[in-house]
């Protein structure tokens, strides 16, 4: 009984430490743990990968090498979905990628209804170049989370492989609509637009320049960087609404009415808002409550 309670004691500060960053801490607790217990493959999985955050890949790998002998034993006798788990990164680890699709399969005769291990798989298999067996597995995490952006932004990414771009925009759209900031559906954006049309330089380029600045409070650069962005393509909503919420933070509520009515008018979902007349309802407020505290300029 003292063993393993000492044994917890001693994990308990290990994963103090690690939540805190302190990862030397973290390591010399863990190293402890291991002590008392050789085959925890809990333990063996944080000391790898705490060496490589300190950049002891060397070290890293040996304690991979060792997980993963002791996930293969306990699978010698059950299906343990944990030890299935904990094999993936040692496997990336030690460049054997090619198992790990096998791996995530075999959690997902556990589990069929895995999440994570479905988008993993689909991960590796757009990473080998598989996108439509990518898609399938996106497709079922969408059927039960169809607003899940890091899986529309993978789905996105597929499609524009295969070519087809319009459904690929339509994944960014939505994005916008749950995030209209978001700065990888920029990216990807961009990066379809330039595959599509040949080109080198979007409208997008100069949102996430934006964006950039306005996270940084560099207002005015942000307002310029808006503004070549609408200079270039003034057709695309994500852009208007973005820079609305821009002008909504600086005080300009009147240009912010302008901006949302563009994004409106070309898609009246911009932003994820379908109660407009609520909406403007609200600017209309905070625009009279301005103009009394005398902060309301007209840009």
């Amino acid at each position: 009984m003292f063993r393993r309670n000492s044994l917890e004691r001693t994990v308990e500060k290990a994963e103090k430490y690690f939540n805190k960053g302190q990862m030397y801490k973290a390591r010399n607790m863990y190293l402890k743990a291991l002590a008392q217990d050789p085959n925890n493959i809990r333990i063996l999985n944080n000391l790898a990968f705490i060496y490589h955050v300190l950049g002891d890949n060397e070290k890293s790998r040996g304690y991979n090498e060792i997980l993963l002998k002791e996930c293969d034993e306990i699978l010698k006798h059950e299906k343990d979905k944990e030890a299935l788990i904990l094999k993936i990164p040692a496997l990336v680890c030690l460049e054997r990628t090619e198992e790990v699709i096998g791996v995530i399969d075999e959690i997902l005769e556990i589990d069929s209804e895995d999440m994570n291990a479905i988008f993993q798989k689909s991960h590796y298999l757009e990473q080998g170049g598989e996108h439509e067996k990518a898609l399938d597995c996106l497709e079922k995490i969408l059927k039960k989370h169809p607003y899940h952006i890091t899986t529309l932004l993978s789905k996105g990414r597929n499609l524009v492989e295969l070519g087809r771009f319009k459904e690929a925009e339509e994944c960014y759209n939505l994005v916008f609509e749950i995030e209209p900031k978001n700065k990888t559906a920029i990216i990807l954006k961009s990066e379809l637009l330039k595959k599509r049309h040949g080109i080198s330089l979007t409208s997008h380029d100069m949102m996430l320049k934006a964006v950039e600045s306005f996270e940084m409070e560099n207002f005015k650069a942000s307002r310029d960087y808006f503004k070549k962005a609408l200079d270039m393509n003034s057709e695309y909503d994500e852009i208007w609404f973005a820079q609305g919420e821009l002008f909504i933070r600086t005080g300009y509520i009147s240009d912010a009415i302008e901006s949302f009515k563009k994004a409106f008018e070309i898609n009246p979902t911009s932003g994820g808002i379908v109660k407009h007349k609520e909406f403007f309802k609200l600017l209309d407020r905070m625009k009279k409550i301005n103009t009394f505290l005398g902060f309301e300029e007209k840009g």
